[in-house]
């Protein structure tokens, strides 16, 4: 049996013997980033390009999160009319995916999507520790001063760092550190978790035909002339299939073209778990891949247009939609999105409404004939990127500071890519001018944004 040994970097000759103690590898940098999700590697970006040492803590083994490694598509609406609320990088890396064919109106092929992150962080000479996880958050007063984190090889590390981002998805900075945290509505109950999955070898005319002939199948805003093909419903070929199998739980069955011939996304499946207790997310993850063969199955067997599709690809990461928020100098509300919200100190637009998802609901007549509209647009302020506790610390993402309600329209990939580009760029604004960060106004911000963005 060969005999492993612990690495130690020191002047000391190596030999076979059990050490007691593994030396750290340290890091000094301007700005730190923890998660490499859209969030934070716009964040990173937009840090690095302005002229910040920038490094980006990520625990997979590639960049993107779950907008590669969760399927997560579309990006859902992020424009009213002609007006683009998300603009500058996150603009930016669309176009380069338009150059490549990885854009199909709001969606976007994954695995082109990784390469492009890929590409523009190399570019951006941003700093990247894949398979590595925080451990410790070692503080004083008011300041972070520095984190502990670890390898999935065992590595350990230590990263001090004049500013901090939490865009970890999980709020695990915020969490570690002591800042309060909130979790689920007001029951403590979080919103479901999703496997997506992609299918190929549709037939798309089929889909349309089959739209156009049986409207009352499917909820009211699918159409047979849609420019995107999205379609949710098939409630009689649902009754139908669990009356042969009644373990079948999905209520609707959703799917979103993608780029390429034939292929789609699937979003349908609700499983309700404590999205922050990693057992149940394990559970999760085991029963939601056994679903989507389940799923599949009855697509191809009574879905028209998927007689002839293949199953393509199964999420590697499971689509948690809210798990913890950090509490910041101001929590987001849905009552914010319901009546549009302007702030002084707003940084980000949105326009996607408040979104629960829930294996408890159950599709009514109301549901079936809504039909969402877009009228107008709320702003998220920089108080609720920035923690409540701690001056060098922004939190991006769906962590960030905000009650269930207003995280739900918010959480979406291009609201967290605006919150990832104002953060950096906010960042570096305030290190800059010495000052705080609260005192950046927005307008500098988006001119920085601008600037540093490649159109």
């Amino acid at each position: 049996m060969k005999r492993l040994q612990l690495r130690e970097k020191t002047l000391q000759e190596q030999s076979l013997i059990n050490y007691t103690e593994v030396v750290l590898v340290k890091y000094r940098k301007q700005v730190t980033i923890v998660g490499g999700g859209i969030a934070g590697f716009h964040a990173a970006i937009a840090a690095s390009r302005s002229g910040l040492k920038t490094l980006l803590i990520e625990k997979n083994s590639t960049i993107g999160g779950l907008t590669t490694l969760g399927l997560v598509n579309p990006f859902m609406k992020y424009w009213l009319d002609n007006q683009v609320l998300i603009k500058g990088i996150f603009q930016e890396l669309i176009e380069r995916l338009k150059r490549k064919g990885g854009v199909y109106f709001n969606t976007f092929d994954s695995e082109l999507m990784k390469i492009e992150m890929m590409k523009m962080l190399k570019e951006s000479e941003v700093e990247i520790l894949f398979k590595t996880m925080v451990t410790e958050i070692i503080k004083e007063d008011n300041k972070i001063i520095s984190l502990k984190a670890q390898s999935s090889n065992g590595e350990k590390v230590e990263i001090e760092s004049d500013f901090f981002i939490d865009a970890s998805g999980d709020g695990i900075v915020g969490y570690l550190s002591g800042n309060e945290c909130f979790v689920g509505d007001e029951t403590g109950k979080n919103q479901a978790l999703t496997i997506m999955f992609t299918i190929a070898g549709v037939d798309f005319e089929s889909v349309r035909s089959d739209v156009k002939n049986n409207p009352e199948n499917f909820f009211a805003w699918v159409t047979p002339n849609m420019d995107v093909i999205s379609v949710a419903g098939y409630f009689k070929e649902l009754e139908e299939a669990k009356k042969e199998d009644p373990s079948i739980s999905i209520d609707h069955f959703f799917f979103v073209q993608l780029p390429g011939k034939g292929r789609v996304t699937v979003n349908t499946m609700n499983i309700s778990k404590d999205s922050i207790d990693n057992s149940e997310l394990s559970r999760s993850m085991l029963e939601g891949t056994i679903m989507v063969e389940k799923i599949f199955n009855f697509a191809k067997g009574y879905v028209k247009g998927f007689e002839n599709a293949y199953l393509e690809k199964i999420a590697p990461e499971i689509g948690i939609r809210e798990s913890r928020r950090v509490k910041g100098r101001y929590v987001f509300t849905g009552e914010d999105v319901r009546t549009y919200k302007k702030f002084p100190d707003g940084v980000v637009k949105g326009c996607y409404g408040i979104d629960i998802h829930s294996n408890e609901k159950k599709i009514d007549k109301k549901e079936k004939g809504f039909i969402p509209k877009y009228d107008d647009y709320y702003e998220i302020p920089l108080r609720s990127l920035i923690s409540e506790s701690y001056t060098n610390l922004a939190i991006v993402g769906r962590c960030f500071s905000s009650d269930f309600e207003g995280q739900s329209a918010a959480r979406i990939q291009p609201t967290c890519a605006g919150m990832g580009q104002a953060i950096g760029a906010g960042i570096y604004l305030a290190m800059s001018k010495n000052i705080e960060l609260l005192k950046i106004h927005p307008n500098e911000i988006e001119n920085q944004i601008q600037k540093i963005s490649k159109l």
